[in-house]
């Protein structure tokens, strides 16, 4: 994962932060997407070593994207039928917007309290569809992350409109 400062219009999200490179592990990367099983057009918008892009290969044709390597996801422009990240934290509401402007299903892997910290973005997310699914995994540092934050995923669904399915894995 990487850093996107500066490439959103507030000035709170254009603060870098440490935790805004974390590599996933890859038995994390490889558990999620085996559980979500996607298919058809795949997209790793922040690839960094690649533990996601690497097992999503496996099921779809996949592309990725890293700012690190002239990649921005910001510009990315292809429609895609999943996203499966873990998204820089400091820039997590533009890059969950531009996720739902190419997506039909994302699924983030971060902090829980990222999705409800406020309104406006839950409004946002109910305009794309809504939380299909939650997944708890524990506390971030079960995953290599510098923090014990209950972490899982989070698995957005265009047009989604049922309930929000929880589930447990820890």
């Amino acid at each position: 994962m990487q850093s996107y400062v500066g490439r959103v219009s507030t000035p709170k999200e254009r603060k870098k932060t440490p935790n805004d490179v974390i590599m996933t592990n890859p038995n994390t990367a490889k558990w999620i997407v085996d559980y979500f099983a996607p298919s058809g057009k795949l997209l790793d918008p922040c690839k960094g070593d690649g533990a996601f892009c690497n097992i999503l290969k496996n099921y779809g044709d996949t592309d990725w994207c890293e700012i690190l390597e002239n990649k921005d996801f910001l510009n990315y422009t292809k429609k895609v039928d999943w996203i499966i990240t873990n998204p820089p934290f400091s820039i997590f509401d533009a890059f969950l917007l531009k996720s739902f402007d190419i997506a039909d299903n994302v699924v983030f892997f971060c902090p829980l309290t990222k999705v409800f910290k406020g309104k406006k973005l839950d409004i946002k997310i109910c305009e794309y569809g809504g939380i299909k699914e939650i997944i708890h995994m524990g506390g971030g540092n079960q995953h290599g992350f510098p923090f014990g934050f209950s972490t899982g995923c989070i698995y957005y669904q265009r047009n989604y409109k049922g309930n929000i399915k929880l589930t447990r894995n820890y």
